[in-house]
């Protein structure tokens, strides 16, 4: 919620913030903190105030509404200084209700303790705004004589604050979790790259370098002694053989790791794309015969998930033979026209190609969350 929200994903302009992906999971706890309200409302329009001070009173007590709403997704990618004066404008909001309806106002504080917690990252500063904020609410009922009645107001503004404080210092923990999981699965690609690169270097640096010796030599042998010109170029044919069969035998064992190195790719996407990603730690278990396979399927298919599903949730399960991806997103278009562009343009279909050719079968299909389900088997 705090400093990790401000990164490259970071929305600008107040729509895009308003619409972003972390709102709308803050919107439905909000709307059911505001049924708090309903006595406040009812008690208004059952008193014998004026009907223009209800209207009044009602209009600001919408604002104060809609700030509550609003306000900690406007403030997530602020600095401290403009997060702090962002709650404690809505705080001054709040007081213009005073006139109006009196002690009830102070129950609009618990929204602005709940702001304090969400928005401001600095624990102590929220921690004093929330436990003022309730000081306060105790003054005020000991100076009106409403003590005994409304107490229990201060410790619901100090409860609540202190437990969203406490609920966004989790939320911005795990964030910062899953950019070190991401980190992690992107510097494992690049350990594997240069893995590579040093495998082809040994293997072919060498060789090469004899090769383009003897190549020099056999070309001045040729007039002056054919014989040793042809056991040189007798040598270096040998070298070429065993240097194709060396750089196959590293392909081939790099390609065996193939799988692993795309489930740390995948965890990397994942979390740069804020979807959680439940992976398992590598591809050992799959039949040798498959990783190549599966790890092209793993590669197609997670992509997939990022561009196309808006879901938040990515689930990989590996089998020896057997590769699931499944997300909780829109689910697989209607078979027609849109079906077919999603397979021909996501390579779905070379995916099932490459599938029969070693002896597998993919498939794609709806998946018991709700997204979509794309599996890969080896055929009985």
């Amino acid at each position: 919620m705090f400093s990790s929200d401000v990164d490259e994903y970071r929305p600008v302009g107040v729509w895009a913030r308003l619409t972003h992906r972390s709102a709308f999971r803050w919107y439905p706890g909000a709307v059911i903190g505001l049924l708090y309200q309903i006595s406040v409302l009812g008690g208004l329009w059952t008193s014998s105030e004026a009907l223009a001070t209800k209207i009044v009173a009602t209009a600001l007590l919408a604002l104060v509404y809609l700030g509550f709403l609003a306000l900690p997704p406007l403030l997530w990618w602020e600095g401290e200084r403009t997060r702090l004066i962002g709650v404690l404008a809505y705080f001054a909001l709040t007081l213009t209700l005073i006139p109006f309806i009196g002690v009830a106002t102070l129950w609009t504080w618990v929204y602005v303790a709940c702001a304090a917690g969400m928005a401001i990252a600095r624990t102590w500063v929220s921690t004093t705004i929330i436990l003022g904020l309730g000081a306060v609410q105790l003054i005020v009922f000991l100076l009106t004589g409403t003590f005994d009645d409304n107490w229990y107001i201060a410790l619901i503004t100090v409860s609540i604050g202190i437990m969203m404080s406490a609920f966004a210092r989790q939320i911005d923990a795990l964030r910062r979790l899953r950019r070190a999981q991401g980190e992690i699965a992107r510097l494992a690609v690049v350990e594997e790259r240069a893995r590579f690169s040093r495998d082809m270097h040994d293997v072919l640096g060498h060789s090469l370098t004899v090769v383009t010796v003897k190549s020099e030599l056999a070309r001045r042998l040729i007039p002056v002694d054919p014989g040793r010109a042809e056991e040189e170029l007798a040598d270096i044919e040998r070298l070429t053989r065993s240097a194709l069969a060396d750089l196959r035998a590293a392909v081939a064992g790099y390609r065996e790791m193939s799988l692993s190195t795309e489930l740390a790719a995948a965890q990397a996407g994942l979390a740069a794309a804020d979807i959680q990603a439940h992976l398992p730690r590598n591809g050992e278990e799959v039949a040798p015969d498959l990783r190549e396979l599966f790890g092209w399927v793993l590669r197609e298919g997670v992509t997939n998930v990022i561009r196309h599903s808006g879901s938040r949730n990515c689930w990989v399960t590996v089998e020896p033979e057997a590769l699931r991806i499944e997300d909780d997103g829109r689910g697989p278009a209607p078979f027609g026209s849109d079906r077919r562009d999603l397979v021909r343009g996501s390579g779905i279909a070379g995916l099932a190609a490459r599938a029969g050719e070693s002896g597998a079968a993919l498939t794609v299909e709806a998946g018991p969350r709700g997204g979509t389900l794309l599996t890969v088997r080896r055929l009985p």
